[in-house]
């Protein structure tokens, strides 16, 4: 039986019945698991603290005590380990590197800080410059939105040009022919009154000024026909070169007249079709002008104390990358959009070369300059929930903690409002201090539970 052989020459002594060499195998046992319990556990009196190997800041006399990060268990840090500057073991190594004490001061050393490429700055003042950024599109100048009507009398449309929406014209090119009732009649009357007036000046030759003021008078009369300038002075042409005779036959007139456009532009709504009947001031076509377009821009509701008619802004076009237009807020909506929570502002642009056309998405920028204030780098600020916090260099590796309240953001810089003083000197990359999250939020515990 080898087993019980392998007993014997253990003991040195004479054959042992079983159960004498089970029980001196199982005091074996619990002598050597003795032996290696005393080995892995130091005495009490050599061990400097109990630290976590994730988060070398915390210390504990506790040595069943666990990490308030992490929940692991806490090793010790024997006395030799933490006053060498070669600790023996992992959670020692970190410890030296950086540590909180009881002033709740973060201990960094030097040459690691210069090790790792931390930077510093001083807190100063400057002017922020404040960008404003909004999304926009182009709609349709509303206010050079025109109705074409016929004011003066009902008749029918003989011929409609402008058959479609989206149709463009030139000024003056004719939009529809209409036969009116009455019209006839007017041209007649016109032409009377304007060579009685053209005699005149044969018969009261120094009061010009009344000549004047009663040719007007008459063209004010035509001009509900909405004639044009020139539809007038042809009429005027036409009564010097006919006589007495035509002109009570009513020879050389025309019962129809062509409404021309009044400017550039294009058929935005079509309430007529060609042969129709309309009443004296129908609304037959509504025209939208060319010459400008709206750039209506929804700025964010946090912008929106910023946005002030006049601003100058910038217009770009997703479409048309290489445009960039010049313009400034002409009109702000008194109201916030209550579902977007925006608010709506109008930048009023030139189309002349008809390129930007209702519909359009664009994007308007700008940048107002604020008073000078206390900056800081927003590197610098670490956010931690309800409250930043900032590092500032004592020297000689000592780092303070400290809440700031801060205002407005531009660029890289932050506004601090209070926390601060012109000339301190705050670590410009804090974020060199956390290996993870965890880690500088038990930093700033340890911090803030001081009083």
């Amino acid at each position: 039986m080898p087993f019980f052989n392998e007993v014997q020459y253990i003991t040195g002594n004479a054959p042992l019945s079983r159960r004498q060499a089970l029980l001196g195998l199982s005091f074996l046992t619990l002598t050597a698991c003795s032996r290696s319990a005393l080995q892995a556990t130091p005495a009490e009196s050599n061990v400097a603290y109990y630290t976590c190997t994730m988060h070398p800041f915390v210390r504990s006399q506790d040595p069943k005590g666990k990490c308030p990060v992490c929940g692991m268990n806490l090793v010790p840090v024997l006395k030799s380990s933490a006053n060498d500057s070669g600790p023996t073991n992992a959670a020692a190594a970190a410890v030296t590197t950086s540590s909180v004490d009881s002033a709740g001061t973060v201990n960094v050393a030097p040459e690691r800080l210069q090790e790792i490429g931390a930077t510093t700055e001083i807190v100063s003042k400057r002017a922020l410059i404040r960008t404003l950024r909004a999304p926009a599109r182009a709609e349709i100048d509303e206010s050079a939105l025109r109705d074409i009507n016929v004011k003066a009398g009902a008749g029918y449309i003989t011929k409609l040009y402008a058959n479609f929406e989206g149709m463009s014209f030139r000024k003056g090119q004719p939009l529809m022919t209409v036969l009116c009732e009455g019209w006839l009649q007017t041209q007649i009357d016109y032409i009377k009154a304007f060579r009685n007036w053209k005699r005149t000046p044969l018969m009261s030759p120094n009061n010009s000024f009344a000549l004047d003021n009663k040719l007007e008078l008459m063209r004010a009369r035509i001009r509900v026909w909405d004639l044009s300038e020139d539809q007038i002075h042809d009429l005027e042409k036409f009564a010097l070169s006919t006589n007495e005779i035509d002109l009570r036959t009513g020879r050389g007139l025309s019962g129809s007249f062509d409404v021309l456009a009044p400017f550039d532009g294009y058929v935005h709504q079509k309430k007529a079709v060609e042969g129709m009947r309309f009443e004296a001031g129908q609304s037959l076509l509504e025209l939208a002008d060319h010459t400008h377009v709206w750039i209506v821009a929804q700025f964010s509701e946090d912008q929106a104390p910023y946005v002030n008619v006049g601003q100058k802004i910038t217009v770009t076009f997703p479409s048309m990358p290489q445009e960039k237009v010049k313009g400034e807020i002409s009109f702000i909506d008194p109201h916030v959009d209550e579902q977007q929570r925006r608010i709506m502002a109008r930048i009023v642009i030139s189309d002349e070369g008809h390129m930007y056309h209702p519909g359009l998405f664009a994007e308007v920028t700008g940048e107002i300059s604020s008073r000078e204030s206390l900056t800081i780098s927003a590197g610098a600020v670490i956010p931690t929930g309800n409250k930043f916090i900032v590092f500032v260099d004592r020297g000689g590796g000592k780092l303070e903690p400290r809440p700031i309240e801060i205002g407005s953001h531009s660029g890289d810089y932050y506004e601090v409002i209070s926390g601060l003083n012109e000339g301190d000197r705050v670590i410009s990359s804090a974020n060199f201090l956390i290996d993870a999250e965890s880690r500088i939020q038990g930093v700033l515990k340890t911090w803030g539970d001081r009083p």
